[in-house]
């Protein structure tokens, strides 16, 4: 795998120095990719040098759109509220990876907002499409490499041998789901017979992970782009894309032993003892009232600690075990200052993105992320700031510039050139 790894850590870092150079600002739609590639390999240089390019590259894009406050206010008030709790912190060095994760989302989705206003909705698609169809590349790479290798270090869900995911664990494989919804559009809408196989050979491997909400999700994202298509006019394209889909799916099912892994894993995944860890899922709100409003073991007002749940809420009723839910450890991470600017964050990324739908395809855009965005939340682990950031870079789209806008503004910038 080591040779895999460093390929794919150098590309990354070169990634890094292209997006700047030639995609200018536009390089906010390729950062999920960077991210992503994170969580497939075992890194070789420094967490610094890591923490320190992406710092720059956000840096760029803050110089660029100074402004970009305004877009979402909340969530420049939750970038300098963590920062404001940092001393209270007893191990800096160990919460150092969820400290950068969740300031850089606070920064970057209100530049989002702001850089989508100025580009036309089809180059920001176009874009998007191609960070969407890389990760899902890089994913099939990483799930071939790691199933001839053998490479299963965490051994999710007990699984060692069959399909292999490498690196790739738990909330790690959320960023998917919002890679398969975009190709699913791309596919359907600018009829790519690759993307369509790239797709149904990622959500094969995405089936075979057992993760109920990353596989619950793709299937609905896929759903909800081919309700894009339920107009009389596109009747024909619907009945044709789901045959071809469907047919698609049908050899691969056929052609594999995909049914009778899936039904092994299945076995091996013990749902029974599943429902006690999500029950205990459901009891950290209970806890966490207790602790705050009934035993007053810390404020309810600015919580706990930064990032240092384990074993450090309900009076180690569930022993070692960290927070899960997203409500749950913003408000033990920050109180309920912190919860409520992140909510204020995240109403106001989706009034944005509500207001400024004006298609069938806007609105199905908003719609599957806030599913999306309430079954991560109940699952957990805002911190992964790839699939957060692929979130609001898919809800935003509405926001983009139609056809139209952008040739009015070409046109006027012409006159006003002609004039000079």
């Amino acid at each position: 795998m080591g040779p895999f790894f460093l390929l794919l850590e150098l590309l990354s870092y070169a990634f890094i120095v292209y997006l700047p150079l030639k995609k200018k600002e536009l390089a906010i739609v390729y950062l999920p990719v960077i991210f992503f590639s994170r969580s497939v390999i075992d890194p070789v240089l420094p967490a610094a040098a890591f923490y320190f390019s992406m710092t720059f590259l956000i840096f760029y894009l803050v110089f660029r759109n100074p402004y970009y406050i305004k877009q979402n206010v909340p969530a420049f008030l939750l970038f300098l509220y963590f920062l404001a709790l940092l001393p209270r912190s007893t191990d800096l060095v160990f919460i150092r990876p969820y400290v950068f994760s969740v300031l850089w989302l606070f920064t970057l989705v209100p530049l989002i907002s702001t850089i989508y206003q100025k580009y036309p909705r089809e180059v920001l698609f176009k874009e998007l499409t191609n960070t969407a169809l890389i990760m899902l590349l890089m994913f099939i790479a990483n799930v071939a490499v790691s199933t001839a290798k053998g490479f299963a270090p965490s051994e999710m869900y007990g699984i060692t041998t069959g399909i292999l995911y490498g690196n790739v664990y738990a909330a790690g494989f959320n960023i998917l789901t919002f890679s398969v919804f975009t190709i699913a559009l791309s596919s359907i809408h600018h009829r790519s017979i690759v993307n369509l196989m790239v797709l149904v050979a990622a959500v094969s491997f995405l089936v075979l992970s057992l993760r109920r909400s990353v596989i619950g999700m793709s299937f609905l994202g896929v759903g909800i782009a081919y309700l894009t298509l339920l107009t009389r006019e596109k009747a024909k394209m619907f009945v044709l894309s789901g045959i071809l889909l469907c047919t698609l799916g049908f050899v691969v099912y056929s052609a594999t032993d995909l049914a009778d892994s899936f039904k092994e894993r299945y076995e091996l995944r013990n749902l029974d003892e599943r429902a006690l860890e999500e029950e205990s899922r459901f009891l950290e709100y209970e806890l966490l009232y207790k602790d705050m409003f009934v035993y007053y073991d810390y404020s309810p007002l600015i919580g706990y600690e930064p990032f240092n749940s384990w074993g450090n809420y309900g009076r180690g009723a569930l022993e070692d075990r960290s927070l899960h839910g997203d409500l749950t450890s913003i408000t033990h991470s920050s109180g309920l200052i912190g919860l409520l600017l992140y909510l204020l964050m995240v109403f106001t990324a989706f009034r944005s993105s509500w207001r400024a739908a004006e298609t069938r395809t806007d609105l199905c855009i908003v719609l599957f992320c806030a599913i999306s965005f309430a079954a991560y939340t109940l699952t957990g682990r805002y911190t992964e700031v790839g699939s957060m950031m692929m979130l609001y870079l898919v809800l935003l789209l509405p926001l983009a510039k139609n056809e139209q806008q952008a040739d009015e503004e070409l046109t006027e910038q012409e006159a006003a050139l002609a004039a000079t």
